[in-house]
């Protein structure tokens, strides 16, 4: 009885460490972000980066956030974020020596460089050229 009793209980703990494993890799496939990813739409930036501040004083001027879902990923500081958006952009043709930040991930196209990025957001958002 002791032996049946001992085999459940390791089976039972096989199983539960499995279903758990199943969680842990699914969890790490998750990207760290802020905002919401299931748009599809990723604004990778650098902490210190002067273009991307002028971005994101534009998404302040302009409401971009409310009206536009995307998530911001951080690079410069962080390699997990820096190396997806390596190969966000090789997706585009773009090798690791061409992209910088502020980068666009949208739609399955790439924006690079401030009047990209702000262009796709002001037209994502409805916002007509002449206003700024």
């Amino acid at each position: 009885m002791k032996k049946r009793t001992a085999t459940i209980v390791a089976s039972v703990s096989i199983v539960i460490a499995f279903v758990a494993l199943f969680f842990v890799l699914r969890g790490s496939s998750s990207p760290s972000v802020s905002g919401d990813v299931s748009s599809g739409i990723v604004l990778y930036y650098g902490t210190e980066c002067p273009h991307c501040k002028d971005v994101d004083a534009f998404i302040e001027r302009n409401a971009i956030a409310e009206k536009v879902s995307f998530a911001r990923k951080e690079v410069w500081h962080d390699r997990k974020n820096a190396s997806e958006m390596t190969d966000r952009a090789a997706s585009c043709g773009i090798g690791r020596d061409q992209v910088g930040v502020p980068f666009l991930f949208a739609d399955g196209q790439c924006y690079i460089g401030t009047p990209d990025v702000e262009g796709y957001l002001r037209e994502k958002a409805g916002i007509p050229e002449s206003t700024e």
